[in-house]
């Protein structure tokens, strides 16, 4: 039998816009699991913000921090952290420009301001806390931060040979290795589960999401997605407020 892998991002994907898992949704994952097929999430959170959405799927395969960090059978194989010297420098940068940073192991959240209510904005579909601790990341080895800067600050950032930001949303961008990508995160979970590219079918609605959707051998753009977004998928389903997993699925066949 041919393996396959479905691969789903969280925000947007996975959870509609209220930050529920639609029942269509888990329907369909039982579904895909009652086939044989490997199912899979890919997500810019670390594993401590995507907990709750992995114990809800009962997926036990994924992809965290924009694929910083790979966990197969609910363990830890394998991340790659920030160089530390421009980590040191993009900190700095950050405090600079008077906003907040959160630096994230692969299941810890570590903010120079615990506190921030913009930060507790974007954090708050995680369910879950962050640990006040400023410097965290001028001592320790980090998988991915969370710099809250706006586009206009964006554009004003040094320049980085090891380092990259990926935005999120308006509020913020993910700070991340440079070779790190979701495509790259799930081509290596592929390797290790024995399945073909062309077997991967990804599902997605935002930025992060461009290379894992082009990469795949089937990209899914959500309903909602931008432009660009879209452009890059072979299908664009329904949103994620109207069943958009369980009807792409359908129309893959996959269901």
């Amino acid at each position: 039998m041919t393996k396959r892998l479905a691969v789903f991002d969280i925000d947007g994907t996975l959870l509609n816009h209220a930050q529920h898992v639609l029942p269509s949704t888990l329907t369909a994952i039982r579904q895909l699991q009652a086939n044989g097929v490997h199912v899979a999430i890919a997500t810019g959170r670390n594993y401590k913000m995507a907990k709750w959405v992995i114990e809800a799927t009962g997926i036990h395969d994924y992809v965290v921090c924009t694929g910083s960090a790979l966990y197969i059978a609910d363990q830890l194989v394998e991340q790659q952290v920030l160089d530390e010297h421009e980590t040191h420098k993009m900190v700095r940068f950050v405090r600079d420009c008077g906003v907040n940073f959160m630096a994230e192991s692969a299941d810890e959240l570590y903010a120079e301001d615990g506190h921030d209510l913009l930060l507790q904005k974007v954090i708050s579909g995680s369910r879950t806390t962050v640990i006040h601790a400023p410097g965290y990341s001028l001592q320790h080895p980090i998988v991915q931060g969370l710099a809250l800067l706006n586009p206009e600050q964006e554009k004003r950032a040094p320049h980085f040979e090891h380092l990259q930001f990926k935005r999120f949303s308006k509020l913020g961008v993910d700070v991340l290795p440079m070779a790190v990508s979701k495509a790259r995160g799930i081509t290596r979970l592929a390797d290790h589960l024995g399945v073909a590219t062309a077997n991967i079918a990804a599902f997605g609605d935002n930025q992060n999401d461009k290379e894992m959707l082009s990469a795949a051998g089937i990209g899914v753009a959500m309903g909602h997605a931008t432009p660009d977004v879209k452009v890059l998928a072979d299908y664009v389903t329904t949103d994620c407020d109207h069943d958009g997993i369980y009807n792409g699925l359908q129309h893959l066949g996959w269901l």
